[in-house]
């Protein structure tokens, strides 16, 4: 009898972190959203699955568990969650706790012998690589944007940020296919097998609905105004200072603008620079959501606001939350330098692109004309249905894997 294919998806942080635990990733949201698409279909091919999460806390792998069971996914996979025993930040303690899951992985390998191992970020597909040492199996690269560049920006030590370097590089050469989320590919060896793979979005979550729409505008008080919508964080690279500027010269061309400003936690950030420009509380509004209300209300906006620096991190980047801005029918204004985002908004009509040399009034007029735009919302909200969905893109990264 044939042997099932096989495949093991190697994730090096814990598969389930809470919104307010320190240090949490959107990352391991999007790792859960697609594994919980693409198992399925997995499946349906006959295709065995592991789950191999490691560096948990207790309560993590607690977590991990609860929703595995929650959403029925137990019955589909086998799941290994491992502890992270050594500390974090020293390089000695570090090198133990690489040692320690190899260690792990060595008897997870044995035991389920993959022919796929999906390794999700560098991390993950570092220790694919260091594994291949000993074992034979195909292995795919997930890589998550260009954290070389990111450390950079953000002041990390060049030791690190080279070494960083060189185990992107190493990734990319000894893997058998790579998935970014852009187009983009920096520094991808010749010949090898490179696929663009979206930060794709629950369907069954955002939606477009143009009466609960209009039905939640008025329960907010916000007829017959336009309103601006930004939902995520205030990490450095969401340039809230920039979008608060931008904001408050909008409202001298238009006096009804609303800023809705949708957040998971408190922002001290956000408040500073609004009582910096000393905007009147009515022209905005602080809301803290999670993804089960989020739809809900940033669907009554007119235009959401995601613009970027002209930084590497952001040319390889695909933000999860612009699917999900167009499936709740609203267009986006991008700044150019999320260089999958500017081509798809340019090439489908999804929003404003704000080039570098053009002043903020110089679009106030193009914005305008999204306002109460039935017709354009519903255009953003087909668009990312048919091409940005998991319901419509699990399939087809299954097929591939099971190619493999």
């Amino acid at each position: 009898m044939t042997k099932p294919k096989s495949i093991l998806y190697l994730l090096p942080v814990a598969f389930f972190q809470r919104s307010d635990e320190p240090g949490f990733q959107v990352q391991t949201l999007n790792f859960r959203t697609a594994f919980g698409f693409v198992l399925p279909e997995l499946r349906k091919r006959e295709m065995e699955v592991t789950l191999v999460s490691l560096n948990n806390n207790p309560k993590q792998i607690v977590y991990g568990k609860e929703h595995l069971k929650k959403m029925r996914q137990e019955e589909f996979c086998r799941a290994f969650f491992f502890e992270r025993k050594a500390g974090r930040g020293r390089i000695f303690p570090q090198l133990l706790q690489l040692l320690l899951n190899l260690k792990w992985l060595f008897g997870v390998m044995k035991t389920t012998k993959p022919d796929v191992v999906y390794g999700y970020n560098d991390l993950g597909t570092l220790y694919g690589v260091l594994l291949r040492l000993f074992f034979r199996f195909r292995l795919v690269y997930d890589m998550r944007g260009d954290r070389v560049n990111e450390m950079a920006v953000q002041g990390a030590p060049q030791w690190r940020v080279r070494l960083y370097r060189f185990i992107r590089n190493l990734c990319l050469k000894r893997s058998d296919l790579v998935f970014t989320v852009s187009d983009e590919c920096k520094d991808l060896p010749p010949g090898k097998r490179h696929i663009p793979k979206y930060n794709f979005y629950d369907a069954g979550r955002f939606c477009y609905d143009a009466q609960k729409a209009r039905e939640m505008k008025a329960g907010l008080g916000l007829e017959n105004r336009f309103v601006l919508v930004y939902s995520g964080t205030d990490k450095y690279y969401q340039m809230v200072p920039q979008m608060v500027e931008f904001f408050a010269r909008f409202r001298d061309v238009c006096p009804d603008a609303f800023f809705m400003i949708n957040l998971p936690t408190e922002s001290k950030k956000f408040l500073a620079e609004l009582q910096n420009r000393n905007l009147p509380d009515d022209s905005y509004g602080i809301f803290h959501l999670d993804q089960s209300e989020l739809n809900r209300y940033q669907m009554v906006a007119d235009l959401a606001m995601l613009i970027r620096e002209d930084l590497p991190l952001n040319h390889e980047a695909f933000p999860t939350k612009f699917p999900e801005y167009l499936a709740g029918g609203i267009s986006v204004l991008i700044t150019p330098h999320v260089h999958t985002l500017e081509k798809m908004v340019r090439e489908n009509d999804l929003g404003v692109i704000w080039q570098d040399d053009e002043a903020a009034d110089a679009i106030f007029s193009r914005i305008l004309l999204y306002r109460d735009n039935h017709g354009q919302k519903k255009h953003c909200a087909e668009f990312a249905r048919g091409n940005l969905s998991w319901q419509n893109r699990a399939s087809w990264l299954a097929e591939l894997l099971y190619s493999m």
